[in-house]
Parts: structure tokens; sequence; C-alpha cells
């Protein structure tokens, strides 16, 4: 197999939606987060819908709803993978780096912050490149989330 047919392959294998690998890949990550979650100390569920509205909606606007996640508000972290090498971001992405994660979470934004904002929740896109860029959202968030499990525990008491 030539050099051209395994680059076309490997790419189309991290970008076509059709098959198992790109939702395979999300549900890995998206595990991923939720077990970093868990080690910050934060309440969570997957994929469950909030299920907080009055009418207990099980509409989705997140892959992880974490509660209480800036003491005010619920959050909607939602995981998406994208490609630079993708047709709609490549002329962006081969002039700026990080052109694609950018504007996957841009997307995350515009499909999410309404229903967030209806449920006043914060959206929490967590977009990264197929090459390991994360977008800053995310960065910002790993951030807070590794803050929560290295800074000591207050003693319970009891």
């Amino acid at each position: 197999m030539s050099r051209h047919n395994t680059r076309w392959l490997s790419n189309h294998a991290a970008t076509c939606k059709r098959g198992g690998d790109v939702v395979s890949r999300h549900n890995c990550l998206r595990d991923l987060v939720l077990e970093f979650c868990c080690c910050a100390h934060q309440t969570m569920r997957v994929e469950k819908g909030s299920g907080l509205t009055p009418d207990h909606s099980r509409t989705r606007p997140a892959d992880i709803p974490v509660l209480d996640w800036d003491r005010r508000r619920h959050a909607a972290f939602d995981v998406s993978i994208t490609s630079p090498l993708s047709v709609s971001i490549l002329p962006e992405a081969s002039m700026s780096v990080g052109a694609a994660v950018l504007e996957a979470e841009v997307q995350k934004q515009r499909a999410n912050d309404h229903k967030c904002s209806e449920l006043g929740w914060v959206c929490v896109p967590l977009a990264v490149e197929t090459y390991g860029n994360w977008g800053k959202e995310a960065q910002a968030t790993f951030s807070s989330l590794a803050s929560c499990i290295f800074l000591p525990q207050e003693p319970s008491l009891g």
C-alpha cells in the first residue's frame, strides 16, 4: 500500500461518520473525561439528559452533565473530536494552528448554548483535534479539574 493511500485511509478512519470508529473514539474520550471528573470529586451523569427541567425532560445538551460546576450552575460538558483535514476546515487549518478545534468549540456552543441557558447551565465544549490539540475551553476545564484533585480536601467532622 502506498504512503498516499495509508494517509488517506487514516484520515478517513478519523473523520468518517459511517462505521463505529468515530463514535467509539468519542465514547472512550467521554469516559476518560468522566473518570477525570470522578477523581476531581465532581457530581455528574453520562448522557442521560438533564432531568433537571420542571417537566423532567431528558433533552441532552451534553455528554456529561456536571452538577454545581462553578458553585452556582450546572455545566454541560460536551466532547468533540475534530480533524484539521476535514474538507470544511482545511483551508483555515492549513493557515492557522488550532483553527479546527476553535471551530469545533464554536459549533458546540452554537448547538448547546440556548438549551443550556434555558436550564441555567453553562456550556463547556471539550474539543480536541485528531492530532491532539485541545481547545482553550477544554484546557481551562482540565486545569480546574486538576486543581480539585490536587488541593487538599477539608477534613470531615465526625
